[in-house]
């Protein structure tokens, strides 16, 4: 069922879709994170949707219908800032999401990608500049594509045997780390609103400490059927949970999400800081 938004709140704002299919060249369409001159990526900008904020409705969803929920969740981890610098707490982090994803999925067996990625909202100047690949999205897109999952799975069925589990998925786990309100939440599309010819394949370039690393994500065009959902003043006691992929295709699979300005946010507060996590479920 489509997320019912008719008695919940909304926003005006603006979601900077894809515009192009292709560069001009012909050749499929790259972003890169920290060079914008190198962007064949063309977005139209100024698109305004209506983001409705789905706290009121967070019991009704599901995750296997709408592609995301809300859930509640205390970390242990107390200065989120320690991320992505001390080995110890980036693997404390990662069991406490590997333990949240099997319960909100039921799922078997966990994976963890990526313990947690920090981001910043582009005033965090001194902190952007520390870390590579920290800014937010602010276009809609999915991590990957139905291809470039495949990728990423092969990694993991290196290391582990899950022969044993017929379907599988990929999820994002989502927190914000600064107090509400958020300047730049970030929305999720419904993914019963969502079609395969919405989607636009991108090439993700993106600087880590590693070096850069190229990965097939799905960018969007405009549809005036997407859904758009955000909650509303998010505590570093939430996580956003979303599907990233599913391997049986009678569950929701990707949610398209991105950041946005929220014009109802008082001047002056603090700029969204988050973290995000990145795991398989296997199911069997």
């Amino acid at each position: 069922m489509v997320v019912d938004t008719a008695s919940v709140d909304e926003v005006s704002a603006v979601v900077n879709y894809l515009h192009t299919r292709v560069d001009a060249s012909g050749s499929p369409l790259e972003f890169w994170s920290e060079e914008d001159d190198r962007t064949t990526m063309i977005i139209t900008p100024g698109t305004s949707v209506m983001v409705h904020d789905a706290r009121p409705i967070r019991d009704t969803l599901v995750l296997d219908e709408n592609g995301f929920v809300l859930v509640d969740h205390r970390s242990a981890v107390s200065n989120f800032e320690m991320m992505q610098v001390h080995p110890l707490v980036d693997q404390h982090y990662a069991h406490e999401m590997s333990d949240l994803l099997a319960e909100v999925t039921g799922a078997d067996l966990v994976i963890v990608m990526s313990a947690g990625k920090k981001r910043y909202g582009e005033r965090e100047v001194d902190k952007l500049s520390a870390l590579p690949n920290a800014k937010p999205a602010r276009y809609p897109h999915a991590d990957n594509t139905d291809s470039s999952v495949l990728q990423l799975l092969n990694i993991i069925t290196d290391a582990f045997d899950v022969s044993q589990y017929p379907r599988w998925a990929a999820y994002n786990m989502w927190r914000a780390t600064s107090q509400p309100p958020q300047d730049i939440p970030l929305a999720v599309c419904d993914a019963q609103t969502l079609t395969r010819a919405d989607e636009i394949t991108v090439t993700a370039v993106t600087m880590e400490l590693s070096g850069a690393i190229r990965h097939d994500t799905t960018g969007y065009a405009y549809n005036e059927n997407h859904r758009w959902c955000y909650f509303r003043d998010m505590t570093p006691e939430e996580v956003l949970v979303f599907k990233a992929h599913d391997s049986d295709s009678r569950h929701a699979s990707r949610v398209a999400h991105t950041a946005f300005n929220d014009p109802t946010c008082p001047p002056g507060v603090e700029t969204r800081s988050s973290v995000e996590t990145r795991a398989f479920a296997f199911f069997a």
